[in-house]
C-alpha cells in the first residue's frame, strides 16, 4: 500500500483507538492517540530509506538509515549518560536495530508490533492501544499485497492474501478506494465521537456564558 494510504488507514485506526478506550471525551487524548496510531500506521516502513516517515524525519538527508542509526545512538547515550526514562534506551535501540535491515522483513511482524506497543506502553500507557491498532493496521494493509510480509518473524515465510491466490498491487484502484474510505470514515467516526454526549443545553448555556464574557471586554 502507498504511504497515503497507510496513514489513512491510521487515522481509522485511531477512532477505532479512541472508541475502545473511550476517550471520546477528552478531545486533547483523542486527538494524540489518532497521532499516535498515525505514527504507527507509517512506523513499519522505517526500514525503508524513501518511505513517507523518512521522508518527514529526514527530508534533507541523503543516507537515511545512517541517519536513523545515529539518532538511535544518541537516544541511548542521552538515556545512560542523562538518566532518560527507559523507554528512550529501547527506541533507541530499536531505531539502531531496524536502520540497515532488508525491507519488509522483522519491522513487518507481530514480533516487531509487540516490541514498539511495549516501548509506547512505557513511555505512556495512554497510548499503547492507539500504537498498536496504527501498527497492526499497516501489517494488514501490506499483507493484502502481492508480496505478503514475514508475520511470523523470523520465519521468513511471507503471508498474505497471494496465498488464497488474490493478487493487489500497491497503487491500484484497490489502494486508492481504501486510503479514501478510511480517512472518510475515520474522521466521521471521531467527528460523532466527540459530539456523542454532547448537550443543547450545556451548548446554550456555554454560548451565552462566552456572549457575557465577551460583552464584559467592550464595558
Amino acid at each position: 500500500m502507498t504511504g497515503n494510504t497507510h496513514l489513512s488507514l491510521g487515522v481509522a485506526a485511531g477512532a477505532i483507538a479512541v472508541g475502545i478506550t473511550g476517550s471520546g471525551s477528552d478531545l486533547g487524548t483523542a486527538i494524540g492517540m489518532v497521532a499516535v496510531a498515525s505514527l504507527g500506521s507509517m512506523l513499519p516502513d522505517i526500514d525503508e530509506d524513501g518511505s513517507t516517515l523518512n521522508n518527514l524525519l529526514f527530508r534533507s538527508i541523503r543516507f537515511r538509515s545512517a541517519a536513523l542509526a545515529i539518532a538511535g545512538l544518541i537516544a541511548v547515550l542521552l538515556t545512560l549518560f542523562q538518566g532518560l526514562d527507559l523507554w528512550v534506551l529501547f527506541a533507541g535501540i530499536y531505531a539502531m536495530s531496524v536502520a540497515f535491515i532488508p525491507h519488509r522483513s522483522f519491522t513487518h511482524s507481530f514480533l516487531s508490533l509487540a516490541v514498539v506497543s511495549w516501548i509506547t506502553y512505557l513511555a505512556d500507557p495512554t497510548y499503547t492501544w492507539a500504537m498498536a491498532v496504527g501498527y497492526l493496521s499497516h501489517l494488514l494493509a501490506d499483507a493484502c499485497t502481492t508480496r505478503g510480509i514475514p508475520l511470523l518473524w523470523p520465519w521468513k515465510q511471507r503471508i498474505g492474501l497471494r496465498n488464497l491466490g488474490i493478487k493487489i498491487r500497491t497503487g491500484e484502484t484497490f489502494d486508492k478506494v481504501t486510503g479514501k474510505v478510511s480517512m472518510y470514515g475515520g474522521c466521521l467516526a471521531l467527528i460523532w465521537m466527540f459530539f456523542e454526549g454532547a448537550s443543547y443545553d450545556v451548548f446554550l448555556h456555554s454560548a451565552m456564558e462566552q456572549l457575557r464574557s465577551v460583552k464584559g471586554l467592550f464595558g
